[in-house]
């Protein structure tokens, strides 16, 4: 199968290289690339990128130029989110200035996308979907004004002569409304610069957040690749912490469906691995504490089976309970404390990146993983969908009677208390 993954690390703040002190140090920033070619970079089928918010996470571009030939691109998030969270209002001057900072320092630009959704309380978080219904009424007007933002971001390109490449966030609450979305959005972008678009992602704001809900999208994404302006579609996955949410998108790379597809996916979850207290090993993810066991003997001996540490189990244990000033007035600089962390870190990311090929080149291997969650009857008969009718009748009849759980997003609001309580 000629399909190449790329892994986009994000939180790169927890892996420090995103520190001045480190990025800028020549010594620290030649021990981090070193660890990248050895451990991610062009290991098996995949790609390694990264990934910062282009708001929050402004002064990262420039600080990122120290590997930027050492991983596949770098891409930098519109930092809507964190805008909204923080209680400030996204103008027209805000965005402007994101699309600089993408402009100077990223290859890969996400969009300002507006979200379709009708809150009927204070505030809902992401898994929280009984509180949120699809603003129907509203939402073509939405995806034209996401368009528009594009055109925007585009235009800011151009003005700054940027090979920068904006992903375009899709947003619905079923098949047809986000082929709509897709319609309404390219509409408002001029055809000649369709071509310049670098990948779609698909947004679960106004669909829901529950397995159903990612198999939902992996089909949806397969819809919109038939009319992609390019002969293949970049498709990238938002928050993939576990094989278990990308499962859907891996058995539509073995049945066809994503014959003119690449993918690419991010995560937070193994670059905080050390604060978290959490490393990929094996078939998933181990949680290890502060105290010396013999867990830490096997994630040591699982880094030094590809690179030398150069340090023993009891320094290895240490380091990675010790903070950077400590360490740096212990060693006197942090080049140890730096490598030892990286290549845990990195070591992690290869083995998730690792089982998720496996997962992908052998279909028997992911019908046995699912058993582990007890959907393989439901993901085996995925294998058969190839167009939408294929999609409907899975999912009517072929995931068994509710047992994939959903969290979907209502409909439509409710026009009053009394019809949302009665």
């Amino acid at each position: 199968m000629d399909r190449k993954l790329d892994y986009v690390v994000s939180g790169t703040s927890y892996m420090r290289f995103s520190n001045p002190g480190i990025a800028k140090d020549e010594t620290n920033s030649q021990i981090i690339n070193m660890l990248l070619d050895k451990l991610v970079t062009g290991v098996h089928s995949h790609k390694f990128s990264m990934l910062y918010n282009a708001h929050t996470e402004s002064s990262f571009g420039e600080r990122f130029t120290a590997y930027k030939d050492h991983v596949h691109s770098i891409h930098a998030d519109s930092g809507g989110l964190q805008i909204v969270t923080q209680g400030m209002t996204i103008t027209d001057e805000l965005k402007d200035k994101v699309y600089e900072n993408q402009a100077e320092w990223a290859d890969v630009g996400m969009c300002f996308d507006e979200i379709p959704v009708i809150l009927t309380g204070e505030r809902s978080d992401r898994n929280d979907v009984k509180q949120r219904f699809f603003d129907y009424e509203n939402y073509e007007e939405l995806a034209k004004k996401t368009g528009r933002n594009v055109k925007r971001q585009l235009e800011i390109f151009d003005k700054k002569e940027s090979s920068c490449k904006p992903y375009i966030i899709l947003q619905g609450n079923d098949v047809d409304t986000y082929l709509r979305w897709y319609e309404c959005l390219l509409g408002e972008i001029p055809n000649e610069w369709h071509n310049r678009i670098g990948g779609v992602a698909m947004g679960a704001a106004a669909l829901g957040t529950g397995p159903l809900e990612d198999v939902k999208r992996a089909f949806i994404a397969s819809e919109i690749a038939k009319t992609w302006p390019q002969d293949k579609m970049h498709l990238h996955i938002l928050g993939v912490g576990s094989i278990r949410r990308i499962i859907p998108y891996l058995v539509f790379c073995q049945n066809g469906l994503y014959d003119n597809v690449d993918i690419s996916y991010d995560s937070t979850t193994h670059s905080r691995a050390v604060e978290t207290g959490l490393y990929y090993m094996g078939q998933g993810t181990t949680k290890f504490s502060r105290k010396m066991s013999n867990l830490y003997r096997e994630m040591y001996n699982n880094v030094q089976e590809t690179i030398n540490l150069g340090v023993d189990l009891d320094e290895f244990h240490s380091i990675m309970n010790t903070p950077s000033m400590k360490a740096k007035d212990k060693y006197g600089d942090l080049n140890k404390w730096i490598y030892v962390r990286t290549a845990f870190i990195l070591m992690s990311i290869q083995n998730f990146m690792k089982h998720l090929e496996q997962m992908m080149l052998d279909e028997e291997t992911l019908i046995k993983f699912t058993g582990k969650m007890k959907l393989d009857g439901q993901f085996r008969n995925l294998y058969n969908v190839k167009n939408k009718e294929d999609f409907t009748y899975w999912e009517n009849n072929q995931y068994l009677g509710g047992a994939m759980k959903s969290m979907a997003v209502g409909k439509e609001a409710p026009a009053s208390l009394e019809e949302l309580f009665g």
